[in-house]
């Protein structure tokens, strides 16, 4: 004699009676738990890292004509010498 497997035959049965409204119009309406819950996260602190801090530091040390001279590095340099150079032969092209 076998045994009749039991069936869950409500499973499909029961559906949404509405459409439930969509991420973006969530967002959209202001007292919605998602859109309080993304300000709240944008409110949220944002704790510095390490390296943050002490550069910080060392630029909180540094006095006004340093910090103003140390903007750029290197590929900032190359940029600047690459297009005066352009701008160079730009000139010498239109005359």
């Amino acid at each position: 004699m076998s045994r009749i497997k039991k069936k869950r035959s409500f499973v499909r049965q029961y559906l949404p009676a509405e459409k439930q409204p969509s991420k973006a119009e969530l967002l959209v309406d202001d007292e919605s738990y998602e859109s309080r819950k993304k300000r709240a996260l944008e409110k949220k602190k944002k704790h510095k890292s390490v390296y943050e801090k002490e550069r910080e530091k060392q630029l909180a040390e540094q006095p006004e004509a340093v910090k103003t001279a140390s903007r750029g590095g290197r590929l900032a340099d190359k940029i600047k010498a690459l297009n005066a150079k352009n701008a160079k032969q730009e000139k010498t092209s239109d005359e």
